[in-house]
């Protein structure tokens, strides 16, 4: 970003925004709006914000956790509404490309798992925005210019309800490769859409290897479970007794509460991957986009994300949930965070023939 040296200048450009906000920011506006926001201050970014009044966020955060984040927001920035809608992570590209085809432009920012993003990126239904004090990206991680907001990392691991495990005479699983065993026919639950924990794998071990294991995980009559909490809720529940596709920052959380009904493992290499946040082109507030994009990307957005949700920073100034995280023991396999989407397709598809699932 410039550094600039005159008064006059941010002020006009203050104005500028403010402006092309009040005739409602439609198409063909964002490029203006984009060039005069990226070049406010943090303080005038906040007070354009303010004008604008409000900001419009689709995200696929967990409905208890939105408000939330939303109030802490609010106690820095209590003059800007925020309005959430979550659509499910499959329902959430296609909203806004829809509504942008349809000539509406409706949110302002939107965040959610690195698939779902590189649709949007992909559509060119996103405005590039580089938010301030965004950490530097993990070694071997890189994204375009432009969509480098990341909210959280979410890890895959293993649960399981302990009690009735040992009740079953069985040993808790530490790899995905217990679960091939025999023992194990039907007694476990899978996400069949997991392409990120796929994708892992295969950086991992490679394509043959990681495809083998999940024929194999297919073989042994796994059930299948889409949502990551319902599989959870289930294993507390002790049927069936083992997640495979859990997340971490989750069962973390669960065992803190019900220890003795769930229990977790890291595999190493730990499969993980970014939950992003940009700002849509032609929102209808460019300022308080940026600002909320800021905002959330922050070490004060960072520390309420983890505090709220558990979930993990990849901001070294925040301390994370040092059962979920820590590099020095579980080296992370990172997930394309803009997985191409004729790879997406590819791997969706491999994923499902090979665990069998409808």
């Amino acid at each position: 970003m410039n550094v600039w040296r005159s008064i006059s200048r941010p002020l006009a450009a203050l104005l500028v925004v403010t402006a092309v906000a009040a005739c409602g920011g439609g198409a063909g506006d964002d490029s203006v709006a984009q060039a005069a926001a990226d070049k406010l201050s943090p303080a005038q970014l906040a007070a354009a914000a303010a004008k604008e009044g409000a900001v419009v966020w689709y995200t696929t955060f967990a409905d208890t956790d939105v408000q939330p984040i939303i109030a802490a927001f609010n106690k820095t920035y209590p003059n800007v509404k925020v309005n959430a809608l979550r659509p499910s992570a499959s329902e959430l590209p296609q909203r806004i490309i829809t509504e942008q085809r349809g000539g509406k432009y409706n949110a302002d920012v939107v965040s959610g798992e690195g698939p779902q993003i590189a649709q949007l990126v992909q559509a060119g239904a996103l405005q590039p925005y580089q938010p301030k004090d965004a950490p530097p990206l993990p070694d071997g991680l890189a994204l375009p210019a432009g969509y480098r907001g990341v909210v959280y990392v979410l890890t895959t691991v293993l649960a399981w309800n302990p009690a009735v495990v040992a009740q079953r005479g069985l040993t808790a699983p530490k790899s995905w490769e217990d679960l091939t065993r025999p023992e194990w026919k039907g007694q476990f639950s899978i996400d069949p859409y997991a392409v990120n924990w796929y994708d892992s794998l295969i950086i991992a071990m490679g394509h043959d290897k990681a495809l083998a294991l999940l024929k194999a995980l297919g073989a042994n009559s796994p059930r299948f479970v889409q949502s990551h909490t319902v599989s959870l809720t289930n294993v507390q529940a002790g049927e069936p007794p083992v997640a495979a596709t859990a997340y971490g920052y989750k069962a973390s959380a669960l065992k803190r509460k019900t220890p003795g009904e769930l229990d977790f493992a890291n595999g190493t290499p730990l499969p993980a991957s970014l939950s992003l946040i940009d700002v849509v082109k032609n929102s209808p507030h460019p300022n308080a986009a940026r600002l909320f994009d800021d905002w959330i990307v922050s070490k004060a957005g960072q520390e309420a994300v983890v505090r709220i949700t558990n979930h993990t920073s990849i901001r070294t100034d925040v301390t994370n949930d040092a059962a979920v995280w820590d590099p020095t023991k579980w080296a992370p396999a990172w997930s394309h965070p803009v997985l191409a989407q004729s790879d997406y397709n590819n791997y969706l598809a491999e994923m499902k023939a090979a665990l069998r699932a409808p």
